[in-house]
This record gives structure tokens, C-alpha cells and sequence, in this order.
């Protein structure tokens, strides 16, 4: 065994450890943080979780590693052939695009019609307040705020109606994914990806319940979902031409557009990308024989984190918009502070709270949180207490600010810890169900579940936006299957759409590619890496925040098990004649 294949078997073991010990680690913490509203993180408690969740996770990974290695002894990946269906160049490619995007679009149409002009939860108030006042902040993304103010526009000149302008956006929305779609399956096609994966992805494209309700959901994050698969896709796309020695103007220009989609769409686009930009980076410095490649994909991915932002400041001038403000990126910090004045603030809140925290503190938190907020504290939800922030202490006092945040932080370890553990826990805890109740308030309408679907009716009829299903019947029983948080109830299946699930998939999936050595098809995964940051540091866990990260997984896995070649058709046509049962086939 060579040194190369010792440090690709340590590395691997290593993956898979570090993701055993996290999953085990999160379980237990998860569990007891549910069972008892609070952890003591005492020497005794804190060493045997750390014990149990190295004994038992660095074993289960290690066994999992060492299974899979054995298995790819032989064959890096599963032999599969390809004799279901032989491809000999990409002419069919526009049929294949048309097949699959007519037959999600077909399946999109009923949820259309039940919900009909669309769910507009979520942030229609405020991004339509900000449209009828004239009045724009980038608290929520300007263009999608000005998209719906156009398609209002489009509605009322062709139909008189702003909630024809609804219905036309939200159909928009749902082509829009439906192409993204089809975009990413027509690429695998043409990369001669086994039919059975095909066709099995194609399915989750058409049947997983939660693209019905994010397609006709009026929300940021359906429209930024479809350019994150696009923006992979055409990363992996990329990453396939490496090999050739003339660069795809194609594959670059689509990377380059979808990533300025990403920045655009979402206000926490242009923060993961970051992420991407220093591994791109890294990969050019350190990407010994192919430099000149990775050299051109960090200067179109600079390009189009320019070309982003440059978009939004030319926006802001031409709407006149303003900053929004800055506390959803304070989230954590309001947690944690909000946390310790609970429970050590000595204002009586829980039976637990010991009075220990000092004067000083207290002031300063009372100066960051106005009006007693912390009053209001959610382990799994920011925003009551985030709405009583006042964001000019961090800006203008932040030496104060952030003296008293570490100094809390060195004295009350436990409860900053806590804090993140409890508004991350579904996102970390596979078997979490808080994120399934975090919109559930009392004394409000159904529509409230982890797929929000509940209205703020009152304001928007005010603004010529009504609930007017084309389809009541099967309304009625989409809204019971949300509403009643339905997937909870599936045996095992119910873990394809908790949120917890999916780092560990994710992992698993940076685990294989380890195995097989194809360590620049990890490239993508620092995309994914990137956002699912941003998702730790927000105000809770919510279907559309993690809509996204569910939805790439099943494309990035089936793109990063392609056989290697060349992107062009010229190279498919090549291939075809090749072995086509080379371990590296899907």
C-alpha cells in the first residue's frame, strides 16, 4: 500500500468517525435537551456524552467506513450497466428536457389549482407592505420583492386583478423549478447515468410532497432553490470538462448566471457562497496539475459574486431602497444572551434562575434587548425575542458588546451551548419533532404546521390578495396533511423529510467520495457546506430554509457517481464505445 492510499484510508476513517461521534453527540444531547428543557453541563455529564459519542460513534463510523471500503475493494462503485439504454450523443437531450419538465409541471398543476393564487405565508405581509408603501428595505430580498410588486402590475393591467398578478407569479415559480429540474435530469441523461436512476430521481422531482407545497409557496426560497440545482449542476458540469483541454464557455456562463441567482434571491446567498469562494481559492493554489482550470472557475465565481452585488447596489439606487436591519445575522448571540438573562438573570422566570448574573451584564443586555424581551425567550425560535432587539448597541458599542458576550461566554458555557443545541435541534437531531411546531401558536388558524400554509388573510385582502381555489376538495386535504404535521406518522419514511436527516446524508455522501478517491467532486459540497452554515446561525428551523439543502441531495449524489469524461457531446459519443461496465457507472 502505497503512502497516497494510507493518507485516502486515513482520511476516509477520519470523515466517518468525526460523523459518527456528531450524529451519536447530537442524538444524545438532542434527547436529553427535549426530556429535561434544560442541560447541566456538569464534569460528569459532559465527559460521559463525550465517551458514549466517541466509543459508539467513532465505532459505527469506523465499521461503516470499513464495510464500504471493503466493498469498493473491487469496484470504487457499484458496477451497473448500461444496457437499458444506450446514448450515443446529447440529440435527444431537448426531448428528455421536455419529458421531464412536462411531467413535474403536470404534478405541480393540481397543488396549483388547491392553492390557487398560491401559500402566500411566510414574509407576503411585509414584502407586500413594502410594495404598496413604495417603500423598499433589503431585509428580504429586493428582486424577489420586486417581482411580486411586477407580477401584481402584469395581473392587474391583463386581468384587472392583483390576485390574477399571485396566481401568474406563482405559476411562474413552479415552471421556473419544474425547469431547474429538468435541467439537472437532462445533464445526467446526457452524462449516460443508469435509466433506473433516472427514472427513480425523476419520481422524488415529481411525488415528494413538500415540492407541491414550496412550488406554489410565495417565497424567496422556492426561486432560490431552483438556481442552487442549477448552480451545482453546472458546477459538476465544469468539473466533468477539467479533463478537456479547452474551457466550456457553455458550462461557465451558466455557473456564472445561476450563482448571481443565488446572490439575488437570497439575502444569506452571497455569505454561502463565501464559503465556496475560499475552497475555490483553495483549490487553485493548491490543485497541483490542473490550476489553469481552477484558475478560471475562481475568476467566473469572483465575476459573479461582483456581478451580484453589483445588481443589488444598482437596485438600491434606482428604488431608492434602505439597509434593512441587520439582527436576523445576530440571532444566535440574541439567543445565547437571552438564554443566560433567563436563567441567571434572577427575574423569575424559570424555577432554575440562580441570580448570579452581575449588574454590568444585565445592563448591557437590557440596553441590547429592549422592553424585558428576554421575556419572551424560545429555545426554538429567535424571532420573540429578536423583535425587541436593538441592533445599535452591537453597531456603535461593540467593544462593550462583545466584552460582555465572551465574558458570558467563559462564565456560563452551558447555557450559550444550550442555546445553540435547542434552536438548531432540528437540524442536527434526526429525531427532533420541535421543528414541526414552530409556527403552531395558540389561539391562531390552522396552517401552522411544518409546512406553513396559514395566512395573515386580514392584511392582504386589504391588498386585493384572497384564497380562491380552483380545486377545494383536494385543498382540503392537502391542508389537513400539512396541518397535521402527517409525515411525523410515517414509520422510518418519516426520516426523508425531518430536517435532521440530511447533514448526515450529506456527510455520507462526503464519506463515499473520500473512499473512492474523487476528492474534486467534493468541490460541490462546499456549496451545500456554505448555506447550511448560514442555517446554523438562523432564527430556527423551517421547511423553506432547509427546502434547498433536501432538494440537492439526490442530484449532487447521483452527479458525483458519473462515469468520468469529457462535458461535450463529442466525449459522450467517445465513451459509448468504452467499457460500460466500468466501476465508475452509475
Amino acid at each position: 500500500m502505497g503512502v497516497s492510499e494510507k493518507i485516502s484510508g486515513i482520511s476516509a476513517y477520519a470523515v466517518f468517525v468525526i460523523s459518527g461521534f456528531l450524529l451519536v453527540f447530537f442524538c444524545l444531547t438532542g434527547r436529553d435537551l427535549a426530556a429535561w428543557g434544560n442541560i447541566m453541563w456538569t464534569a460528569r455529564y459532559t465527559a460521559g456524552t463525550l465517551a458514549v459519542s466517541a466509543g459508539a460513534g467513532g465505532f459505527l463510523g469506523a465499521a461503516l467506513c470499513f464495510l464500504l471500503r471493503r466493498a469498493a475493494a473491487g469496484a470504487p462503485f457499484p458496477k451497473m450497466s448500461l444496457r437499458l439504454l444506450r446514448r450515443v450523443s446529447g440529440s435527444r437531450a431537448p426531448a428528455v428536457f421536455a419529458v421531464s419538465f412536462l411531467s413535474v409541471l403536470i404534478c405541480r398543476l393540481p397543488g396549483y389549482l388547491a392553492y390557487y393564487p398560491g401559500i402566500c405565508a411566510y414574509d407576503m405581509p411585509i414584502q407586500t407592505g413594502q410594495i404598496a408603501d413604495g417603500r423598499f428595505n433589503d431585509h428580504h430580498p429586493i428582486f424577489h420583492t420586486l417581482l411580486i410588486k411586477w407580477m401584481m402590475e402584469l395581473g392587474r393591467r391583463l386581468f384587472g386583478s392583483v390576485n390574477a398578478g399571485i396566481g401568474l407569479y406563482t405559476l411562474l415559480q413552479t415552471v421556473f423549478l419544474a425547469a431547474a429540474f429538468a435541467c439537472a435530469v437532462t445533464y445526467l441523461w446526457r452524462r449516460r447515468a443508469r435509466l433506473i436512476w433516472l427514472l427513480l430521481l425523476q419520481l422524488f422531482c415529481m411525488i415528494y410532497p413538500f415540492h407541491l407545497y414550496m412550488s406554489v409557496s410565495v417565497t424567496k426560497d422556492s426561486i432560490f432553490c431552483g438556481f442552487f440545482v442549477l448552480q451545482i449542476t453546472a458546477l459538476f458540469r465544469l468539473l466533468e470538462c477539467a479533463e478537456e483541454k479547452r474551457p466550456h464557455l457553455g458550462a461557465e456562463a451558466g455557473f456564472f448566471a445561476a450563482s448571481v441567482g443565488m446572490i439575488l434571491f437570497r439575502t444569506n446567498g452571497k455569505y454561502a457562497f463565501l464559503v465556496f469562494l475560499v475552497f475555490a481559492a483553495a483549490a487553485f493554489l493548491f490543485g497541483r496539475g490542473r490550476r489553469r482550470f481552477y484558475g478560471r472557475l475562481l475568476l467566473w465565481s469572483i465575476g459573479a459574486f461582483l456581478a451580484g452585488n453589483l445588481a443589488l447596489t444598482a437596485v438600491f439606487r434606482v428604488t431608492g431602497a434602505e439597509q434593512g436591519d441587520r439582527r436576523e445575522m445576530l440571532s444566535m448571540p440574541i439567543q445565547q444572551l437571552a438564554r443566560v438573562m433567563v436563567y441567571h438573570g434572577g427575574i423569575g422566570v424559570v424555577p432554575e434562575d440562580d441570580g448570579t448574573l452581575d449588574e454590568t451584564s444585565k445592563a448591557l443586555i437590557d440596553d441590547f434587548i429592549l422592553n424585558e424581551g428576554y421575556r419572551k425567550y424560545r429555545p426554538d425560535f429567535a424571532d420573540p425575542v429578536k423583535s425587541n432587539t436593538n441592533t445599535y448597541v452591537v453597531r456603535y458599542r461593540a467593544k462593550d458588546f462583545l466584552t460582555t458576550y465572551f465574558t458570558l461566554l467563559k462564565k456560563y458555557p452551558g447555557d450559550f451551548i444550550n442555546a445553540a443545541l435547542a434552536v438548531d435541534a432540528g437540524y442536527l437531531y434526526p429525531g427532533d419533532e420541535t421543528h414541526a411546531f414552530v409556527n403552531a401558536q395558540a389561539g391562531q388558524a390552522a396552517g401552522g404546521g411544518y409546512v406553513q400554509t396559514r395566512w395573515d388573510e386580514a392584511t392582504l385582502n386589504d391588498r386585493g390578495i384572497y384564497k380562491a381555489s380552483k380545486w377545494p376538495a383536494l385543498y382540503r386535504v392537502l391542508e389537513k396533511w400539512a396541518d397535521g404535521n402527517a409525515y411525523l406518522d410515517l414509520p422510518v419514511l418519516k426520516y426523508l423529510f425531518v430536517p435532521g436527516t440530511w447533514l448526515y446524508l450529506y456527510l455520507l455522501l462526503f464519506g463515499v467520495l473520500v473512499i473512492g478517491k474523487r476528492f474534486r467532486l467534493c468541490l460541490p459540497l462546499t456549496l451545500v457546506l456554505g448555506y447550511y452554515l448560514t442555517l446554523l446561525l438562523g432564527p430556527t428551523v423551517q421547511l423553506r430554509y432547509i427546502y434547498p439543502v433536501m432538494t440537492a441531495l439526490p442530484f449532487v449524489a447521483c452527479q458525483s457517481f458519473l462515469k468520468r469524461g469529457g462535458c461535450d457531446d463529442a466525449g459522450i459519443q467517445r465513451s459509448v464505445g468504452g467499457d460500460l461496465s466500468s466501476a465508475d457507472d452509475i
